[in-house]
């Protein structure tokens, strides 16, 4: 594990390296070696027929035909395995995963209440309106799973792009006085300028405009609730609010949480007393460099500690926040990373006293990776009246046919310990 400088310059892009210099070092994993398996294993689970592709996943080329024969156009995300004898899996197999993760979700809840939350591009605020609603205009061939080897050196291009032309324009309005943008507008400006780059150009893993707002406003009620608690306040100082996000990839989620929270303080100027810190973990260097120049760039990277963490699970994720940066508890909790560490990971958090009354915790993916075994864990908690959860359901990010959700979790009390 290590820490990333936050120093330099909030211009300095990184440049990535040669495409075989960067294939010899063994921790500069693609996107498609970190995380392709979970689409490996939602495809397993589905029950349809198992191809052997490993983890190289691509759209079809050009326009693609479905089971019933007509052409998928760029609009909808055809999602196939390359193989070497040219199988491809069709996009109805999503549709009805998702059919039968709803039906048993239902069957496993049958005597609780459970909220669904339908959230629509409508609901989407501020500067991240336009992204949120355009249409999926990118090749199809760049669709749902597939992975560019420098996509995310590129997306860092195209968003410092975006950041000089927006730069340019508000110098142009304000004839050069105070014309500098906030954290919380060049933090829109980001992920409003990563959400036009996955729709129009390459999709990519990040929480994407819907779920951020979603997010957002799940966390904002952990935030009104932490300063709601008594124990959270001692001779008039209010103990800092900690985030933990597991699975930085570019840094959108932990940008979420940030400008979340700067918002809520901008909204609330009487609380300025209130104090956040976020960690965000991840397992490739090559990605935490990508995030840091990212987090520089919308000027939040005081407010975030990119922490690189082992794969191999050396050190748990509980010893590793207690013993190199003394995080005692974990107010919010965000979990978008590699999706069988779900349930292992919340497990170590809840044994170490880190996840207790009063924490917040957003699980992304439990629908499209039938995280069964996660929510199991959860319903067992809401039966002993140790949690609220719901499940708030919507697309996987930047696709319009694969359904997806987030299991949005309260704990009212400790939980016990395993």
């Amino acid at each position: 594990m290590m820490l990333f400088d936050t120093t330099l310059s909030d211009n300095i892009v990184i440049v990535p390296p040669k495409p075989d210099a960067f294939l010899s070092h063994h921790d500069e994993f693609s996107y498609s070696n970190l995380y392709g398996q979970d689409y490996n294993d939602a495809q397993n689970q589905n029950g349809s027929a198992v191809v052997d592709c490993g983890a190289s996943l691509a759209s079809t080329a050009g326009t693609a035909a479905s089971s019933d024969g007509t052409i998928s156009s760029g609009g909808q995300d055809v999602v196939a395995a390359k193989c070497g004898g040219g199988e491809s899996f069709d996009s109805s197999v999503f549709d009805n995963a998702a059919a039968a993760a709803a039906s048993r979700n239902n069957s496993l809840r049958n005597s609780v209440k459970e909220t669904t939350i339908a959230a629509s591009a409508n609901n989407i605020n501020n500067d991240n309106d336009d992204a949120s609603s355009s249409p999926i205009t990118r090749d199809p061939r760049n669709g749902a799973f597939t992975f560019q080897v420098h996509a995310e050196y590129d997306l860092l291009l195209h968003v410092q792009k975006d950041l000089d032309k927006h730069r340019r324009a508000v110098a142009e309005r304000k004839d050069g006085n105070n014309a500098s943008l906030s954290d919380v507008e060049l933090s829109n400006i980001i992920m409003r300028s990563f959400d036009e780059y996955c729709l129009r150009k390459q999709w990519m893993y990040h929480i994407g405009s819907q779920k951020g707002v979603a997010i957002g406003r799940f966390l904002r009620d952990g935030v009104e609730n932490h300063l709601r608690t008594d124990n959270n306040i001692s001779n008039g100082e209010v103990k800092k609010f900690i985030c933990v996000d597991l699975g930085t990839y570019c840094g959108y989620s932990a940008l979420v949480l940030a400008s979340t929270l700067r918002q809520f303080l901008e909204d609330h100027p009487e609380q300025e007393k209130f104090e956040f810190h976020i960690y965000t973990t991840e397992v490739s260097t090559k990605l935490l460099n990508v995030a840091q120049s990212v987090f520089r760039l919308a000027k939040m990277e005081k407010y975030i500690t990119p922490v690189l963490v082992k794969p191999d699970g050396e050190e748990s994720l509980s010893r590793v926040l207690r013993e190199r940066f003394g995080v005692a508890g974990i107010d919010f909790l965000l979990l978008d990373h590699a999706k069988h560490l779900y349930l292992d990971d919340l497990r170590d958090l809840e044994d170490a006293s880190m996840l207790g009354a009063g924490s917040y915790v957003s699980a992304d993916n439990v629908v499209f990776n039938r995280l069964d075994a996660y929510r199991e864990h959860i319903h067992q908690l809401e039966l002993g009246g140790v949690v609220e959860s719901r499940l708030e359901e919507m697309n996987l990010e930047y696709s319009n046919n694969l359904k997806d959700g987030i299991e949005m979790t309260v704990y009212l009390k400790d939980p016990p310990r395993h």
